[in-house]
């Protein structure tokens, strides 16, 4: 284990927190301990699979599981990941034998959650993807964790993501709302057909507040602290002038 501990964001925005607690109830009931490892996908950049990942494994720890979050995507740089911090020992160095695995994953601020980053610099990832030794990297984490979650990149831009998918126990497909075509769907669907990857659902992702409201038209009714206490109120005062009543007939 690495000494350095890694500050994982929670996202504290209300609807935003449920909406992932529903995801993980949704996954964790159908689920019902057949598939420990999951790949993450996109059909492009930018549709917030990183984000989405990163949360959907804290809710899973949240929940008391030891989650493993693997990054996946070996190609971008250290700087420009969600998970940024100094060049340290990762899944690239693991693929390399440059490490074990207990010498190159880290702990985080998150109970129950520890983290592989995509580690130093990788030649060729593809061919380690292929290697024998991810193949043994399946087989150890899903010993010691319960549920692994692996970010990748987007399908259109190289082959790493579909490679993961097709080792992985289920695949997710994470879809940017208005922004996913039908056509990248379509082809996205076809590439993982192709590879055998188990996609167990589609996550749309982005969704605007007011999209969401209108397909939760009543959610605010359970953030609305002021609704209770004035109805709380209203009961109470009802309560008293009955009992004033009373009294006063007595």
């Amino acid at each position: 284990m690495q000494i350095k501990t890694f500050n994982v964001y929670d996202n504290d925005n209300n609807a935003v927190r449920d909406a992932y607690e529903m995801l993980t109830a949704g996954l964790l009931i159908n689920n019902n301990g057949r598939s420990k490892t999951f790949a993450l996908l996109s059909c492009k950049p930018e549709e917030g699979k990183t984000s989405l990942a990163i949360s959907l494994s804290i809710s899973i720890a949240r929940s008391g599981w030891r989650v493993l979050f693997v990054d996946a995507d070996m190609r971008k740089p250290t700087a420009a990941k969600r998970l940024n911090a100094e060049a340290q020992l990762g899944l690239s160095d693991y693929l390399e034998g440059r490490g074990r695995l207990e010498e190159v994953i880290s702990n985080t601020n998150i109970p129950n959650l520890t983290y592989l980053s995509c580690g130093t610099d990788c030649s060729n990832p593809i061919e380690k993807l292929c290697a024998v030794r991810f193949q043994k990297l399946f087989e150890q984490v899903k010993i010691e964790y319960d549920y692994i979650i692996f970010d990748t990149p987007a399908l259109e831009s190289v082959f790493d993501g579909a490679i993961v998918a097709s080792k992985a126990d289920a695949t997710m497909l994470i879809v940017k709302a208005g922004f996913t075509s039908k056509k990248s769907l379509q082809r996205a669907k076809e590439q993982l057909h192709g590879i055998n990857a188990k996609l167990i659902g589609i996550v749309l992702n982005k969704v605007k507040k007011r999209d969401y409201k209108r397909y939760y038209s009543s959610y605010n009714y359970f953030f609305n602290s002021n609704r209770f206490l004035k109805k709380a109120k209203k009961q109470f005062r009802s309560l008293n002038k009955g009992i004033s009543k009373d009294t006063a007939k007595v």
